[in-house]
């Protein structure tokens, strides 16, 4: 098939680009064959089929075609408008990363082939990948729908296309207008953070609905009703052409790919020769920089300690993708607070408590295996002469700082409501960061620091123990701060637990479930040769 298009063809490079994501999608299986990680995906579409089946029951009384009530519509809008959010901010991420990192740009953008055409090409690609990452969990959906109770939920799949064109769309014009606007020195640090605050306002906003009362959540739904009804203006329909298309009525599900297309291609003409000058400035911008930075006088500082924390605090600001990455880490880990405090069974204070613990955790987690095993030049490191131990404080106590930040000012807000909780809880967060850094120092997994979301890839076993640490702190402090004589216990778990991993129990059971030989497991001597 691919020797029947013709090379430089829009086709032929939108094909190329794809292979190029799914060959990074691949590697998200930590280095898996092509063809296992195809059965996996398969796989994992059975299975969502199979839980999406009974869930559609569920839906089906909510989801009527044309007819469905205004409350459910409000409900589709809400939802839609945090599909939208997602699909803006993998855009802005993916267009980021064709800027900066390059790729095939350079080669190309050295061939007879239009600017325009190569955009076209990488944004279909984008607004694909987008589109995926939403549809894993809405097409099964919609298919189960369709076969149970009729066709209209098959609307999702061009609904959800046009959202996506127009998202991409959104998200190209937002990267470029902050290139031009900041110059390239900054536009990749504040689209990376535009990116991870689209991706979680919305998801913020939803929890912040969920812990509003009843009563004012219903007066908020009752204002929005009449917005929602069929015989809105002109505007109004227009507002909500979205839902109205996902509900399958015709002229807005063509109304609504129409407008995806058309903003599309006009995206893809406008852009596309702006797009490539801010590719070549782009390709130049470290350079200069670093140019502009050695003009400068130097001044070297004595002692390891102070060169190490310098050196990681530095390399933190300079990747702007690893704030985002924490950012939506951070962000996915605030609904276990809202399942708490809508429970109603324990006090707020108590509610946010652990959810504070288990993000200072895995923030730790995040930046000791960045500190450690994305360490950009091990032999570097290694072939000073600095003892190995104070390597490792320095670089633990360069990541104390932002752990600090992270998780001392929410602990602080629980003090002005509790100074009891706001101790218990900082006291907590600190020993439960200290815990997941040991294992990630105990047992690195070398890769390139901008997979920090992918490291467990390469050892399921130290990201379960890393969640199973977290989560035994968070045992712990809801049982310390609820009075119980209970608590304890979950410290004595985390005790052992650390005691298996720094004696050589995680190699053991490692060998033991066929992971011989894994990074995960190696020794630290070894990540110079893993690399």
């Amino acid at each position: 098939m691919r020797a029947a298009i013709r090379p430089g063809s829009f086709v032929w490079l939108v094909v190329h680009d794809l292979r190029l994501n799914w060959r990074r999608f691949v590697d998200a299986f930590g280095g898996a064959a092509q063809s296992r990680a195809l059965l996996l995906v398969m796989m994992g579409a059975v299975a969502l089929h199979a839980l999406a089946w009974p869930l559609v029951p569920l839906l089906a009384e909510h989801v009527r075609g044309p007819s469905t009530d205004v409350e459910s519509r409000l409900a589709i809008g809400a939802l839609l408008i945090c599909v939208a959010s997602w699909m803006v901010a993998q855009g802005l991420f993916a267009a980021t990363r064709t800027l900066y990192d390059r790729g095939d740009l350079d080669l190309l953008y050295g061939s007879p082939i239009a600017p325009r055409r190569i955009l076209a090409a990488k944004a279909v690609a984008i607004a694909l990948s987008s589109l995926g990452s939403v549809a894993v969990l809405a097409l099964p959906v919609a298919n189960a729908g369709a076969v149970r109770f009729g066709s209209h939920w098959l609307a999702v799949y061009p609904a959800l296309a046009g959202v996506a064109l127009l998202a991409t769309s959104l998200a190209l014009g937002a990267t470029i207008l902050l290139f031009h606007t900041l110059g390239p020195l900054k536009a990749r640090r504040y689209a990376h953070i535009a990116g991870a605050l689209t991706g979680g306002a919305f998801v913020l906003g939803a929890q912040i609905v969920a812990l509003l009362p009843d009563a004012v959540r219903r007066s908020i739904t009752d204002a929005l009703v009449p917005a929602a009804k069929p015989e809105m203006t002109l505007i109004g329909r227009l507002v909500w052409l979205p839902v109205d298309a996902m509900l399958a009525e015709p002229i807005a599900l063509v109304a609504l790919s129409a407008a995806g297309i058309v903003a599309f291609a006009g995206a893809a003409l406008a852009l596309g020769d702006r797009f490539a000058a801010a590719s070549l400035l782009a390709s130049g911008s470290s350079q200069s920089q670093h140019m502009g930075r050695a003009a400068q006088p130097v001044r070297f500082r004595s002692g390891p300690w102070t060169s190490l924390r310098r050196k990681e605090w530095r390399l933190l600001m300079r990747d702007p993708s690893l704030f985002s990455q924490l950012g939506l880490q951070i962000v996915y880990t605030i609904p276990l607070a809202v399942v708490l405090v809508r429970s109603g069974s324990m006090p707020l204070t108590v509610a946010l408590a652990p959810a504070i613990v288990v993000i200072a955790a895995q923030v730790a987690a995040s930046l000791a295996w960045i500190a450690v095993s994305g360490e950009d030049a091990p032999e570097l490191i290694q072939s000073a002469p600095v003892p190995q131990r104070a390597v490792d404080l320095a670089k633990l106590s360069a990541i104390a700082v932002p752990v600090v930040a992270v998780a001392g000012l929410p602990a602080a807000g629980l003090a002005l409501a509790s100074m009891n909780a706001g101790l218990v809880t900082l006291a907590f967060a600190a020993a439960a960061s200290v815990s997941t850094s040991l294992l990630n120092l105990w047992h690195p997994m070398p890769g390139n620091r901008r997979g920090m979301l992918r490291r467990h890839a390469q050892s399921k076993l130290i990201g379960l123990v890393e969640h199973l640490l977290a989560i035994l702190w968070a045992m712990a402090t809801v049982l310390a701060l609820l009075g119980a004589t209970v608590w304890p216990v979950p410290l004595l778990l985390v005790g052992l637990v650390l005691a298996v991993a720094h004696g050589g129990g995680l190699e053991w059971l490692g060998r033991r479930t066929g992971a011989r030989g894994r990074p995960s497991l190696a020794p630290r001597s070894s990540i110079s040769a893993n690399r």
